[in-house]
């Protein structure tokens, strides 16, 4: 029964994560909570070897919290929120990758629904408000950037699947993949943000990587630059998308001389801001990311970094996810969240090597989009300003990282030797 409940909510999750501004941080917790009680059921057996084996990946999501409690101690005040974002990584990633091993591998696999009906459910949302509403839409529960940028990860997510059946209807089962990819991905193409493009480039490699089975460098490096340049054709031919991303150009330029009120100096003047207060508190940073306002207003501004306008705006926030780290907790938080990046990206990128088996690959596919589309969506947004979509990473990194385990693959785990 709990290894049901633990599934469905898995599927709700990336849902309610595009849908609903309260629902995803109940469910985060829930989820947890229901994993916990799994391992308490199955006497935490295996629990010692699991963490023995993935230590590197456990202590790696522990050091941003490491860096937040450091710093909130030295500054004397506590950082609340910034302190169980950090837990959220920390403690979901390691509660899930010791629980979902004891759920069956044929069962675990359907959580992927979830994230094809988030795919589907968002990119009917973009288009709808795209078509009823001139100016840019409103999206529910996240700002349209971050939302558009998820459900691009959505569509590329349902295009890696491919390769990972979850019936025994073939056919059909590839044909509701593809549809639900193409409804997703015509959102992020309508929604017109930059942002997601960044990470476009990634997908697309992982995407040969998984599909084209090429062993000679040369021969895989031609292919994806073929493919990368009919994607920027595609994309570049929508006089909307091309206007904007020459304009970024153009602004960057720009700002260079003059702080002006445009999208893409605004964000340089963020950084420059944060870039000082990471450099002037080199290893505790400002105590807390609410502090960020205070700095760009008392000290950027006059400094020159930034202009007054910027604090009117009050972004909160340098949209850039390591340099919000880096502002908020130095060095030490910057690191700590490209360790959440990049270590279990290193796991997947092992496991899309072509001895693995086609599952193995696709699941560590998918992880790999996860942990690096959230890495260059991070570079001009700030991806994890709110709490559910710490929530969401960690999980769908535990998730994967378990189903992209060949030491996993048999039923009932018993690589884990699970009592039942």
């Amino acid at each position: 029964m709990l290894s049901y409940l633990i599934i469905a909510l898995y599927v709700l999750t990336p849902v309610t994560l595009l849908t609903s501004h309260s629902l995803p941080s109940a469910l985060f917790y829930l989820t947890a909570v229901l994993a916990l009680a799994l391992l308490v059921k199955r006497r935490f057996v295996g629990g010692l070897e699991q963490t023995i084996r993935y230590w590197p990946l456990i202590a790696s999501y522990g050091v941003l919290f490491a860096a937040v409690a450091t710093s909130s101690l030295v500054h004397g005040q506590w950082a609340g929120a910034n302190s169980e974002g950090a837990l959220r990584f920390f403690l979901g990633l390691w509660i899930f990758l010791l629980a979902l091993p004891h759920i069956n591998k044929d069962l675990l696999r359907h959580t992927l629904w979830g994230i094809f009906l988030a795919g589907l459910i968002s990119g009917v949302i973009i288009l709808w408000l795209s078509w009823t509403v001139r100016m840019r839409p409103d999206t529910p529960a996240l700002i349209l950037t971050t939302y558009s940028s998820i459900t691009l990860l959505c569509a590329a997510m349902s295009i890696y699947a491919l390769k990972y059946p979850l019936t025994n209807k073939a056919g059909l089962e590839r044909t509701i993949k593809i549809s639900l990819a193409c409804v997703a991905f015509a959102g992020f193409a309508v929604a017109q943000t930059r942002t997601g493009l960044l990470g476009l480039p990634i997908l697309i490699v992982i995407s040969v990587l998984l599909f084209v089975n090429l062993r000679k460098p040369l021969k895989l490096v031609g292919t994806i630059l073929v493919v990368c340049t009919i994607f920027a054709g595609v994309l570049l031919s929508n006089d909307g998308i091309r206007s904007r991303v020459v304009k970024v150009y153009d602004e960057a330029i720009t700002c260079q001389t003059e702080n002006v009120r445009t999208s893409t100096c605004v964000r340089l003047q963020l950084w420059r801001a944060a870039l000082d207060a990471g450099q002037n508190n080199p290893w505790v940073g400002l105590g807390n990311g609410s502090h960020f306002d205070d700095y760009v207003e008392n000290v950027a501004v006059p400094k020159g970094l930034a202009a007054p306008f910027v604090v009117d705006i009050h972004f909160g926030e340098p949209h850039n996810d390591v340099l919000m780290m880096f502002a908020a907790f130095g060095v030490p938080g910057a690191l700590g969240l490209l360790l959440i990046y990049l270590v279990p990206a290193f796991y997947f990128a092992i496991r899309l090597a072509p001895q693995y088996s086609t599952q193995v690959r696709a699941a560590a596919a998918m992880g790999l989009a996860l942990c690096l589309g959230f890495a260059f969506f991070g570079l001009s947004e700030t991806i994890f300003r709110r709490m559910n979509t710490m929530g969401f990473y960690a999980m769908f990194v535990a998730l994967f990282i378990v189903l992209s385990d060949k030491h996993n693959i048999s039923d009932n785990t018993q690589s884990l030797h699970a009592p039942k």
